[in-house]
């Protein structure tokens, strides 16, 4: 996990410095970290990612042209379009040939990373949207090539077995390529079904009613992650506490003393948040190197969107978060066994009303709290364009 800890923060750094210096998107805030270390544990990941984002971009471009849809709604076509094709091919080739696949992080990054891709190609000004391509491809084909060089078997000796296994276990296509592979102990794969895919898609249409209802970011698939990650150890979830507290206290720092905002500033809280989260495995009892990096990259997302939500709606988060989590957990809880290390090894009943009792007060929380938002009506009569006040 050092190893690809490490390339994660490089390139965490260098996507803010770009963004900062020539104010290119680069894919996005997480893109380039997550599908290099996911390109290095193997090494399909990078075909499948490029198809997947230009059929994203294509569909997204077809949506535009024949509906009126836009902003929010653009993000989440692009991302609906970008999991068609990984998914459904993924799917296929299972059904075809049962256990092709030895390592699935590829339903992941075909959920995320291709429609996030492709969104932020489609917000890019034509003007700059081969210099952004150039710039995406570069970073990406680079930290790889440093990948490569860094998994070598002098690095396994070092570092290797200091951390839980993800870059130099036997299922990392680079181990394997440079002779580098530690025979140490290997968690089992969390088993990616299509129950599994429709809970994300569920997770993503929770985040999104939570936003347009409250106005409130939680994280477009994080509270459902963190329940799928919940159930495979407890000590992921709090992980996911402390290196969310560490990033948020970064991501203040950082922003109070050189004003940086926006996508640079999630960047460096990304990178610090897996850093923590890299620190802190090394106290914990965890096994899940590559559960653990996600993590951290999932904490840092977190607390930018702390960060930069108005006092007033910030108090609602916690109890909103805790809500869909929750409500996401118990979701899961009864499709998917937990791991041995687990939270609710037991699901009984009154576990269940226990949880639903939780949601029920954490909504009525947040509704009490909730900041009404004036009507159309109003905003129009009060405008200078109706003769208001302005």
């Amino acid at each position: 996990m050092i190893i690809a800890s490490l390339l994660s923060a490089l390139g965490f750094f260098l996507t803010a410095t770009v963004t900062q210096t020539k104010g290119l998107r680069l894919g996005g805030a997480i893109l380039v970290p997550t599908l290099v270390v996911y390109a290095l544990k193997e090494f399909i990941t990078l075909p499948v990612f490029f198809v997947s984002a230009a059929v994203a971009y294509l569909l997204l471009w077809q949506a535009k042209e024949r509906t009126l849809i836009y902003g929010r709604d653009e993000f989440l076509v692009a991302l609906a379009a970008g999991a068609v094709v990984p998914i459904v091919g993924y799917l296929a080739i299972v059904a075809v040939v049962p256990g092709f696949f030895d390592v699935n992080p590829i339903i992941l990054v075909g959920s995320i990373l291709p429609g996030l891709a492709a969104y932020n190609v489609a917000q890019t000004k034509p003007a700059y949207r081969r210099q952004d391509l150039v710039y995406t491809t570069g970073i990406i084909f680079g930290l790889c090539l440093l990948g490569v060089a860094l998994v070598g078997p002098r690095t396994a000796r070092l570092v290797g077995d200091l951390t839980p296994l993800v870059l130099f276990a036997r299922t990392a296509d680079v181990a394997i390529m440079r002779g580098a592979v530690i025979d140490g102990y290997l968690a089992p794969n969390i088993e990616v079904r299509s129950i599994i895919v429709l809970f994300l898609v569920i997770g993503m249409a929770v985040s999104e009613a939570v936003r347009r209802e409250f106005g409130v970011r939680i994280g477009i698939v994080s509270m459902a992650l963190l329940a799928l990650f919940a159930l495979v150890s407890r000590w992921l979830l709090a992980l996911f506490v402390l290196s969310f507290a560490v990033s948020l206290v970064a991501i203040w720092v950082i922003h109070q003393r050189t004003l940086l905002y926006g996508r640079v500033l999630i960047s460096l809280g990304c990178a610090v948040s897996t850093m923590a989260a890299l620190a802190f495995v090394t106290q914990f009892p965890i096994i899940r190197g590559l559960s653990a990096l996600f993590v951290g990259v999932i904490a840092g997302v977190d607390a930018y969107a702390v960060h930069v939500t108005p006092p007033h709606e910030r108090r609602q988060q916690p109890v909103l978060a805790v809500a869909a989590f929750v409500g996401m957990l118990l979701l899961v809880r009864t499709v998917v066994d937990p791991y041995r290390r687990g939270v609710l090894q037991e699901f009984t009943p009154l576990v269940a009303l226990v949880g639903v009792i939780v949601i029920v007060g954490c909504l009525a929380v947040a509704y009490r709290w909730r900041i009404e938002a004036p009507d159309d009506e109003s905003v129009l009569s009060a405008s200078v364009l109706s003769g208001g006040d302005g």
